[in-house]
């Protein structure tokens, strides 16, 4: 059971940037138009020049007073040549402190400039994400969602332990577009605040999905919670293979006091000392809604997830009527990350004989009438898995990307033909959000993986690391919109705005940096 004011909570922080800009409001509180928007009320602001820093200035109408409202993105700073400096530092994996010392400026400056950077990416990228919502040309979508964890150094050498967050992103399959990447951290909530406040809605005497705060974990809950899981996780080997990977995370599901609560809270780690940490399975739904309201417009949505029941839960939840009208589908995909080079050339070989053979069967037919035709056999001898005894289909053509490939289709109501879906088990890839999570690891210091040694009991100390989750949370917005609109592929020169309709060429740093959204 899900709290729906939780989910509906996280799903308005997410989602916050989309809100168009309302343009000034007045600032007097005793008037009757206090914080009406022009939008609201056109008739009741008029313009009345700029002050002596060029910011326009309007007066309201009912009450005459003259107040400021927009202006440059870029007021109140010295030295903006900076900007595009630091931008480009951030988004290439320069440490923080290097980015100080190469640029000459103070530690407290650049986060002033990094709030300012990721201020302007997410209006940017709401102003053109917000067409979205509208497009009636967006045709059939196929989707990636998986999840990536994070982490954040400790911050009191009492408690050396990290703080764990989790990442849902998702890729468009034919774009690379990326729409999101969503932490599992609430920056604007106190925890003393939000212990205080339970007592007077009684919350901590109620099950977490009846609280007032549901959203979030308190660090007594999330403690016991980490004991638990710890005695519930099997280990699985590389060398075990996928389908004991598969069916490792069946019985972890099912050890579960939820079962779609998600992995649940990693050992050895803690909640943050700022902020506080978002329930997985709210964000999770949180999320998927994300989704399903930006894509309202598509014609289909076939979702490819890692193989996580709070992510099928989730999906569920966002697009259960669209389930039922047949316009969208869901599949697991499970794949063999944790493997060598060589064995991916293995694999990738064996393949390719495969492929040959079955070209010299059925001769006459090309190469994707021949890969349709070798998903068809694989079909008819699938392989069950789980309580439930899911159907799962061995991806007969796997690459070096994806050494060894599962796929479940979780949607089947029996009304497709055999062919039809045959066509979706061989599109099934999660390559484009694991290749942005790869990215984001390469080209954000505070991404970095850290480095465990036996002097630290198995603790592990991220060098480059951020100490306040909200760093990171904005570092990887920025990387978002860099990656969407500024990285073209070195084989198209295209971006994934470009493919997907939200932009007409590359997008320059500066034309981020320096956009005004009202």
């Amino acid at each position: 059971m899900q709290s729906n004011l939780a989910i509906a909570e996280e799903l308005l922080r997410i989602g916050r940037y989309l809100d168009p800009a309302t343009g000034p409001a007045c600032t007097n509180e005793d008037c009757a138009c206090y914080q009406v928007p022009q939008s609201v009320s056109p008739s009741n602001y008029v313009s009345f020049g700029t002050n002596t820093a060029g910011t326009p200035r309007y007066r309201c109408q009912t009450c005459r007073k003259v107040f400021s409202f927009g202006g440059k993105p870029t007021k109140r700073q010295r030295e903006t040549h900076r900007n595009i400096d630091i931008f480009k530092h951030l988004v290439n994996k320069h440490p923080l402190s290097r980015i100080v010392a190469t640029l000459d400026i103070s530690m407290p400056l650049l986060y002033r400039r990094i709030d300012f950077i990721w201020r302007q990416c997410r209006t940017f990228a709401g102003e053109r994400e917000r067409s979205l919502l509208e497009s009636t040309a967006l045709g059939r979508r196929y989707i990636c969602i998986d999840r990536q964890m994070l982490t954040v150094n400790w911050t009191s050498r009492k408690d050396r332990r990290n703080v764990a967050l989790w990442g849902t992103g998702s890729a468009d399959l034919e774009s690379s577009y990326v729409f999101g990447m969503h932490l599992n951290y609430e920056p604007e909530l106190d925890e003393a605040y939000v212990r205080e406040d339970m007592l007077r809605y009684g919350d901590h005497e109620l099950k977490q999905p009846f609280r007032r705060y549901a959203r979030v974990w308190l660090p007594a809950d999330y403690e016991r919670a980490s004991a638990a899981r710890m005695h519930q996780l099997r280990k699985v080997k590389a060398e075990d293979g996928l389908d004991a990977a598969i069916e490792a995370a069946y019985d972890q599901a099912l050890h579960r006091d939820d079962i779609e609560a998600g992995s649940g809270p990693e050992k050895e780690t803690r909640t943050p000392a700022k902020g506080m940490l978002v329930h997985e399975q709210i964000s999770m739904n949180a999320h998927l809604f994300f989704l399903a309201g930006l894509l309202r417009n598509a014609e289909k949505v076939r979702a490819f997830m890692d193989q996580e029941s709070g992510l099928r839960a989730a999906f569920m939840n966002a697009f259960g009527p669209r389930v039922r009208d047949r316009t969208a589908d869901a599949f697991y995909v499970a794949i063999l990350k944790e493997t060598t080079v060589d064995k991916k050339r293995q694999a990738v070989n064996i393949s390719t004989r495969r492929f040959k053979e079955a070209k010299k069967r059925f001769l006459g037919k090309s190469d994707y009438e021949v890969m349709l035709a070798m998903v068809l056999e694989e079909m008819q001898v699938m392989r069950p898995k789980g309580k439930w005894a899911d159907q799962w289909l061995f991806h007969p053509l796997p690459n070096m990307a994806e050494p060894d490939k599962r796929v479940c289709w979780l949607t089947d109501v029996g009304d497709y033909d055999e062919e039809r879906i045959a066509r979706l088990y061989l599109k099934a890839t999660l390559h484009p959000i694991d290749r942005y999570f790869m990215q984001v690891r390469r080209r954000i210091s505070l991404a970095e993986r850290g480095i465990s040694s036996s002097a630290n009991q198995g603790r592990i100390w991220h060098g480059y690391s951020a100490y306040d989750p909200s760093t990171l949370m904005k570092l990887l917005e920025i990387f978002r919109v860099f990656y969407n609109y500024c990285e073209n592929d070195t084989k198209d020169k295209m971006t994934p705005a470009l493919r997907l309709g939200l932009a007409k060429g590359v997008i320059k740093p500066h034309d981020i940096l320096y956009f005004d959204g009202w």
